[in-house]
């Protein structure tokens, strides 16, 4: 009796999160749509890129995070409430690359990023390789399972 109170309480949470995640979606949709539009905008009022290139690479850039968390929602439900690592840390690298735009007249402030984001690189990099390496050996020892 006690269990499926519990269960019940869970179930609630779990349906409450799942419409705030939806809720957060149809926002993050938004301004994804927003930006592309202040990109297409940009696209037809600029003669000069030269002049306007930070501003264009700032657009850009933000319509890339906006995207990718628009794909972290989907992916929290396509995978049944599990959001791999790996979509943080190329959200992670894609903030820090847009912040070095903002302070790239700030010498400290552009090293520390850039520490940040090879920082992020070796952790994307050692996450595939480690993900490999324990996909390589599940299926070792599922194949050894099965001819025993």
């Amino acid at each position: 009796m006690k269990h499926e109170w519990h269960q019940k309480v869970a179930n609630y949470f779990e349906y409450i999160l799942n419409i705030l995640i939806i809720l957060i979606g149809i926002v993050l949709f938004g301004f994804l749509l927003r930006e592309v539009y202040n990109l297409a905008h940009l696209l037809l009022t600029v003669n000069d890129v030269r002049d306007h290139f930070t501003e264009i690479t700032e657009s850009t850039l933000a319509v890339f995070l906006f995207f990718e968390f628009v794909s972290l929602v989907r992916e929290y439900f396509v995978k049944d409430a599990h959001i791999s690592m790996e979509s943080f840390l190329y959200i992670g690298i894609t903030a820090l690359i847009r912040a070095i735009l903002v302070y790239h007249d700030q010498t400290n402030k552009t090293v520390l990023l850039s520490t940040a984001i090879l920082i992020l690189v070796i952790a994307l990099t050692t996450y595939r390789f480690l993900s490999a390496k324990t996909k390589q050996l599940n299926k070792e020892n599922n194949d050894i399972d099965e001819s025993i």
